[in-house]
């Protein structure tokens, strides 16, 4: 049996430069905070020698210290960033689900681009369906939240002021006389 739920928001910027934000795995550690129960991403590790693409396997470490090992399914830039837990859930999620998959999408539209997080989750059993419910409401809460920071930071960072290089810098009272 499978459960899923997905969130969305829309970036007033172009669709490369979101699918390059989303999908740097600096940025990932940095905006995907804890909610409650839900564990936030501490650290992206692709394994040894890969890269992010299609095939690779990477770990997610949580912000408990679960190890996440993922499949990347797809990654077709700047459309589509798709992938699996093929190891490391842990007790007490893993009573409920056997494995997750993630999905974003990002779609041009008239002011910017639509994110669109998915998560199919597939669970042990019938009988987790009722246990699973609650949990996975929160989830979609955790994503959301995390699609915010990721706007947040993003605005954040296109309206901070360009500073001066180092040796160019000035002291307002350091001025020539």
């Amino acid at each position: 049996m499978k459960l899923s739920t997905q969130t969305s928001i829309v970036f007033p910027k172009p669709r490369e430069e979101v699918f390059d934000f989303c999908t740097d795995d600096e940025n990932t550690a940095r905006t995907l905070r804890p909610l409650g129960p839900i564990a936030g991403v501490a650290k992206v590790e692709m394994h040894e020698g890969q890269i992010l693409e299609t095939g690779a396997h990477r770990t997610i470490t949580m912000t408990d210290g679960v190890a996440l090992v993922e499949e990347i399914l797809e990654y077709t830039r700047p459309i589509r960033h798709q992938y699996r837990w093929v190891g490391g859930i842990k007790p007490p999620f893993a009573w409920l689900v056997r494995s997750g998959t993630g999905c974003w999408d990002f779609a041009e539209v008239s002011d910017g681009t639509r994110v669109t997080w998915s998560y199919v989750f597939e669970l042990r059993s019938p009988l987790a369906y009722p246990l699973a419910l609650p949990i996975i409401a929160l989830f979609k809460r955790w994503m959301a939240q995390g699609l915010g920071a990721i706007a947040a930071e993003m605005v954040q960072q296109s309206t901070a002021a360009p500073q001066p290089p180092a040796d160019q810098a000035t002291a307002p009272d350091a001025r020539p006389r």
